[in-house]
């Protein structure tokens, strides 16, 4: 089996501390090492530096070698593949497929394993014992791990997911966009749906022969040669995976993983994981349920507050309500039009 880590995204929603030129996946935002770092050295435990590869764009590759080569100084240039341009993850994908099958040659019906390189794991040994489980499967499907889902969570996709599976492996019936509090309840109080990961597993066969069937406009610039494609790349349209095959495919299956995973899409999912952030300089007075993050290790004091987010760093500070974190990504939209140069 191969993994590919997906690593060309913005991160906008833990703005002001994830920029445009050093995102979230490359940030200590807790421990001692990077989320990339950390997608790494899980996947590095199962399989070798030699089978890692990852995406990302010209301008981010010296931040993933950098942070990589920390960890595996063997670890070759030739493993990064560069993404001309934002395409999203469908495009993402097949370039990396593609790249796969015809410069590392890859037999076209080796499994490949797709990661965000921005999650957090809890629990690795289940993590792990998770991956181990792919490395045997030979199916022809396209595979997703669908997490278990504790709360009515708001801010995920959710997958449901058949009565019975095979050999541990459920066919997917629908996927489900982000609910509101009422519907998460339902999904959660039927034990029938789980999250949707973003992580993903198929044959490079499998892969473009869905793509072929349910996306054929993105499928046609990968039938030219790999020189055309990053020529013309610009060109493809910006589709996710789930968007161009999974939600459409009659194919999918999925793992059920339950491995204390979170995507830190936000403030407030950053804040589940740290807690009370004891590392952090904060003193409350009639102040509850306060969280705060200072890249520079000021003082943050607060007075007769509650429910609050505070993130300060050397240029900017965020002060967002708990449950509301998800809109940090409006303030980016905003920055854009007046002040672009604090992206």
């Amino acid at each position: 089996m191969y993994s590919v880590i997906l690593c060309g995204g913005s991160g906008t929603r833990l703005w002001p501390m994830s920029r445009k030129n050093l995102p979230k996946q490359f940030l200590k935002l807790y421990g001692n090492r990077s989320l990339l770092q950390e997608t790494f050295d899980r996947i590095h435990k199962v399989l070798p530096s030699s089978h890692i590869f990852f995406v990302t764009n010209k301008d981010q590759r010296p931040y993933v070698l950098t942070q990589v080569r920390k960890l595996d100084k063997t670890f070759s240039e030739k493993n990064i593949i560069i993404e001309p341009s934002a395409r999203n993850t469908a495009p993402a994908i097949a370039l990396a497929m593609k790249y796969l099958t015809e410069k590392i040659k890859i037999d076209s019906t080796e499994n490949v394993l797709f990661l965000p390189s921005d999650h957090y794991i809890g629990e690795e040994k289940a993590y792990r014992d998770i991956i181990q489980k792919i490395t045997t499967i030979q199916k022809d499907i396209i595979g997703t791990i669908g997490i278990v889902p504790t709360k009515p969570e708001t801010g995920y996709g959710y997958i449901r997911r058949s009565q019975k599976s095979e050999n541990g492996v459920f066919s997917v019936l629908e996927f489900k966009e982000k609910p509101d509090l009422k519907t998460a309840k339902k999904y959660l109080a039927s034990g029938k749906y789980l999250w949707n990961s973003g992580m993903y597993f198929f044959t490079p066969k499998t892969f473009f022969q869905e793509l072929a069937l349910h996306a054929p406009e993105i499928y046609h610039f990968f039938e030219e040669s790999m020189a055309t494609v990053l020529k013309k790349y610009k060109h493809i349209p910006a589709v996710s995976i789930d968007y161009a095959i999974s939600e459409k495919s009659e194919k999918v299956g999925m793992i059920a993983g339950d491995f204390g995973w979170s995507d830190i899409g936000s403030f407030d999912s950053l804040a589940d994981i740290i807690g009370s952030n004891p590392s952090m300089r904060h003193i409350g007075i009639d102040s509850k349920n306060v969280f705060t993050y200072s890249t520079e290790n000021r003082l943050i004091t607060t007075i007769g507050v509650e429910d609050l987010i505070i993130v300060e760093t050397k240029s900017s500070v965020l002060v967002c309500k708990r449950g509301r974190a998800e809109d940090v990504k409006k303030i980016v939209e905003k920055l854009k039009e007046s002040e672009p140069g604090e992206l």
